[in-house]
């Protein structure tokens, strides 16, 4: 099964602006899918996942929870954007760079991809070359490749490989 790629080092190597990367869909009022794509990763690779989780107990609006998976989630109709989790967060893992508060969800292109399995999403087309790619994807953790979900993987050092907790 194809899967949406980003490699998280590749894009921070290449110094492109995130914002630069477009999203074909619609409903985006500023196309920002690309910065959901990336708030959801870097919880996914970044966060060190607290049982005390003081970025949760910051927040006003209870906008953070954590998953069952250990990952958070950050409910973007309740965030109000006071940057309190980042704040809170004593390993500084919460970018406030990519939230993007304006809220947007990637749909990761899943209905263009039923229609046509060598779609390439526009994200994949305006990202640097290689960071964004949509293809048949190992998990590896020894290589820092990780699923997120279903249908996103992610390259990016992790703590818990460091660690050996995966």
């Amino acid at each position: 099964m194809k899967r949406l790629f980003i490699d998280i080092p590749a894009l921070l190597a290449s110094g492109a602006a995130v914002n630069q990367i477009q999203c074909e869909y619609m409903y985006h009022r500023k196309n920002d899918g690309a910065l959901n794509l990336l708030e959801v990763a870097e919880f996914a690779s970044y966060c060190r996942r607290c049982e005390d989780a003081f970025c949760i107990a910051a927040c006003p609006k209870d906008a953070l929870e954590r998953l069952e998976t250990g990952v958070l989630k950050r409910w973007n109709m309740r965030c109000v954007g006071c940057k309190s989790c980042a704040l809170a967060c004593p390993f500084g893992t919460i970018f406030i760079e990519v939230m993007n508060y304006i809220s947007s969800k990637c749909d990761l292109c899943l209905n263009q991809l039923a229609d046509d399995p060598d779609y390439q999403p526009l994200c994949v087309r305006t990202a640097p070359a290689g960071c964004f790619q949509m293809a048949e994807v190992a998990e590896e953790p020894a290589r820092y490749v990780f699923f997120v979900g279903e249908h996103l993987a992610v390259k990016s050092p992790s703590w818990l490989v460091k660690e050996g907790k995966l």
